[in-house]
């Protein structure tokens, strides 16, 4: 997906975060910028981590990733080590519903003219075992397993049970909406007989979240021509014992 042609569009490498080797050691290394050390990337050999590198290569933990965006955008934008609290803005998915009004209201919680720092993420659990869309939820108290994400896995149970409902549901605004949305964009299948599985849905969603992110900030640069934006798009996976990691799916930085 583009940006138009006005607009100068600079998109990082497909995976600009993952610049050492997996198994280096970089406990050693300081960043240039914060003066904090570079903390090591770890990969062990269990059936979570195969799960992982083999469907989401090269995703870093949580912390790691966010770090390493700071890392990547401190030379291009200038950006400040830290920039302050967030403005939340997700939906049920990770989706971008908060339309033109809560984007233009999320502008309003920052400098006028930026840069402006996008995490727009879907999610998905592997658990201890390798199994996709499992996870358990030790940090919340419970002790079985469930589902992440959840509203992406009811939206897999209707479509491979025939019971597909796109009817909207003012009780159920959120989940009514997510389901015609990504059908929408996407032309994801819902074919009882090539029913998607939920890495397949966790996917069309990340491409739609990605979609609706770019829509918005491209309409909002042809109204402010000095702006700077930096969107990060991609797949937040939760882990055992309660650990997360980002799959970068993409970044771009639009000035």
């Amino acid at each position: 997906m583009g940006y138009s042609a006005s607009r100068a569009a600079t998109s990082f490498p497909s995976n600009p975060l993952a610049r050492s080797s997996p198994n280096k050691s970089r406990s050693d290394t300081i960043c240039p910028h914060c003066n904090q050390p570079i903390k090591e990337i770890k990969y062990s050999d269990d059936a979570f981590h195969t799960s992982l590198q083999k469907l989401f290569l090269g995703a870093l933990g949580l912390e790691e990733f966010v770090f390493e965006t700071k890392q990547t955008l401190a030379p291009k934008e200038e950006v400040e080590v830290m920039w302050g609290r967030a403005f939340i803005c997700g939906s049920l998915g990770g989706m971008l519903f908060c339309g033109k009004t809560g984007f233009s209201a999320a502008h309003h919680h920052a400098p006028i003219t930026g840069p402006f720092i996008y995490y727009c993420f879907t999610h998905i659990g592997i658990d201890h075992e390798g199994i996709i869309g499992s996870v358990y939820r030790a940090r919340s108290g419970m002790e079985e397993k469930t589902t992440a994400c959840g509203a992406l896995a009811a939206f897999v149970a209707e479509i491979a049970s025939n019971k597909l409902n796109l009817n909207f549901d003012e009780d159920d605004i959120e989940m009514s909406t997510l389901k015609k949305h990504i059908i929408n964009k996407t032309g994801l299948s819902t074919d009882v007989m090539n029913a998607p599985d939920l890495l397949k849905v966790t996917m069309a969603a990340y491409e739609t979240i990605t979609f609706d992110l770019e829509k918005h900030v491209r309409r909002d640069a042809e109204k402010f021509k000095d702006r700077r934006y930096a969107l990060f798009t991609g797949i937040q996976i939760h882990g055992p014992d309660g650990s997360d990691y980002c799959w970068l799916g993409k970044a771009s930085l639009l000035i």
